[in-house]
């Protein structure tokens, strides 16, 4: 549950690192940049779906309770981060402004209860999966959802490795700044 959640947090943390700024692109606006981070989360999607419908074999039956649960999940666990980022923000920036101790320790708390919130929100669904799916296939959920995130992290690493940025398509390369767009 913990590598799960770790997963969420890297991903997004990947996804946000990976948009660059209008102004570095050359750009009046972050309109094409929200495009390609939508494109990259679309994407990413498909391929999460691809991924655990061909590691859990899947019957009709049992995809079509499976996943509106899945994405249930997926919209808790994508409320818990932003929360979580919100909690974190709050925290550094009273440690920035030398709060009190009093709203420190305030801050201290709403951030514990958002990391705790993000270690249990699939847990707290195991039950309901695996009456969807039977234990064997309920324990492979989690299996590939591990094996997944791994994936995709070593996917992040081996583009940082070629030179591509983030997220980038297969092939595209990160462009060398011109004087044009310093």
């Amino acid at each position: 549950m913990k590598k799960i959640a770790l997963f969420i947090s890297a991903l997004c943390l990947a996804l946000s690192v990976s948009a660059q700024p209008a102004q570095q692109k050359g750009r009046p606006d972050g309109k094409d940049r929200q495009q390609n981070h939508k494109e990259m989360i679309s994407r990413l999607q498909s391929e999460h779906i691809a991924f655990l419908t061909a590691e859990l074999d899947l019957s009709p039956e049992e995809a079509q309770a499976f996943w509106p649960v899945f994405n249930k999940v997926q919209k808790e666990q994508m409320e818990i981060h932003k929360a979580l980022g919100a909690a974190s923000k709050k925290l550094r920036d009273a440690l920035k402004e030398n709060k009190s101790d009093k709203e420190l320790k305030d801050a201290l708390s709403a951030y514990n209860k958002a990391k705790q919130n993000q270690k249990s929100v699939l847990a707290d669904y195991q039950n309901e999966f695996i009456k969807i799916l039977g234990v064997q296939k309920a324990a492979k959920l989690y299996v590939a959802e591990e094996s997944f995130r791994t994936r995709q992290i070593n996917k992040l690493g081996q583009g940082r490795k070629d030179g591509k940025p983030q997220g980038a398509p297969k092939g595209q390369k990160k462009s060398k700044p011109t004087a044009e767009s310093n």
